[in-house]
């Protein structure tokens, strides 16, 4: 997959991440955290290297959706930044740099979560609902291993 490169200043991101990228986390950027990629005009851009460690998934919990609070944190996720308004090309894209980044640092399926997962808020807009993000996502993850059966 084609990935075009738009690095920041590094005055926008975090120092450089001290363990493994262990999650994909999937947001929208209309919230004003800065993520390592966002999805726009059916294109991937980076923003931010992978080795640096963003505020994508900072927060509080606001209630028991949020079950990875604690778990998934800046250290080990890398994330996806969407808009709220995304083409099906969008969709597509952004599935592709899922699987892009799965195969890159060996994630398995599990671990590729939402922001609405770590804080509980309904986020991403797009996909907060679990059976549009199943269908749209979760069901389209190939190829890479599973820890549930």
């Amino acid at each position: 997959m084609k990935i075009e490169k738009k690095i920041l200043d590094s005055k926008f991101y975090g120092d450089k991440r001290t363990c493994d990228i262990k999650f994909i986390v999937v947001q929208d950027i209309s919230n004003r955290s800065i993520t390592h990629y966002y999805i726009s005009e059916e294109k991937a851009t980076q923003i931010v290297p992978d080795e640096n460690m963003t505020n994508a998934v900072n927060g509080g919990r606001l209630n028991k959706r949020g079950y990875l609070h604690g778990i998934c944190n800046k250290y080990n996720s890398i994330s996806i930044g969407l808009s709220d308004k995304m083409s099906e090309e969008d969709k597509e894209t952004c599935l592709k740099l899922i699987m892009t980044l799965k195969q890159r640092y060996d994630i398995n399926n599990d671990n590729i979560v939402r922001q609405m997962d770590i804080t509980g808020e309904l986020n991403p807009t797009i996909w907060h609902d679990d059976v549009k993000w199943k269908k749209d996502i979760k069901d389209k993850l190939i190829g890479i291993k599973q820890t549930k059966p």
